[in-house]
């Protein structure tokens, strides 16, 4: 074997490796991102600690940002719906800010809805097939982010595992799988310099 065949194997073993990690990289950093956009609200049975005594919003109280999608699944067997309280239907409840969206979410047994929101503020909804003593929570909207994500963020209290981390950033197995794959591209990069050293 000369040593332009043994030069024209490194090369081609390189540029498949580089493809590969890549590659790699670029399906892990879109599996983070996929992982942001496919956040919510569980709808549950039972009760929480402050958003219901027999049907559950989790989390009770999560955020987001204008612009943003707020998807709500159904998980407890029975219909329900996500809508923003009004002093009547809601008594006891805080006020909403002025500014809130006037949404109603039909959310069916098995399926998800979901409202995009246009306005910041501080918005409190329940479910008005069983009131708000039974089943309510919180969302609080902030203008558009600078960054690319405009997903809601669930807050950190009453988080449930049903309930997935969320950010601008690729989860935590999104972010590993991207540092794996720079990881593997750079010692690519290293011994492809000690081979042509060698040569």
């Amino acid at each position: 074997m000369t040593h332009r065949d043994r030069a024209l194997g490194y090369r081609r073993g390189f540029v498949a490796a580089a493809g590969a990690a890549g590659l790699f990289t670029v399906v892990a950093f879109l599996f983070g991102i996929h992982a942001v956009a496919a956040t919510g609200i569980t709808i549950t049975s039972g009760g929480c600690s402050g958003g219901g005594s027999s049907y559950c919003f989790n989390p009770e109280s999560a955020s987001g940002t204008t612009g943003s999608a707020v998807t709500w699944t159904n998980q407890s067997g029975v219909d329900h719906t996500a809508t923003l309280c009004t002093s009547g239907a809601c008594p006891g409840a805080p006020a909403s800010s002025s500014s809130c969206d006037s949404f109603n979410v039909s959310v069916g047994s098995g399926s998800s809805g979901t409202h995009t929101f246009s306005n910041q503020g501080t918005c409190y909804y329940y479910c008005t097939i069983h009131g708000y003593a039974l089943m309510h929570g919180k969302i609080v909207l902030t203008g558009a982010p600078t960054s690319p994500s405009a997903t809601p963020t669930p807050s950190t209290s009453g988080a449930s595992p049903s309930s997935p981390s969320t950010g601008g950033a690729p989860g935590p197995l999104g972010g590993a799988a991207i540092i794996l794959g720079l990881a593997l591209l750079t010692l690519t990069a290293i011994t492809r310099r000690r081979r042509r050293r060698r040569s």
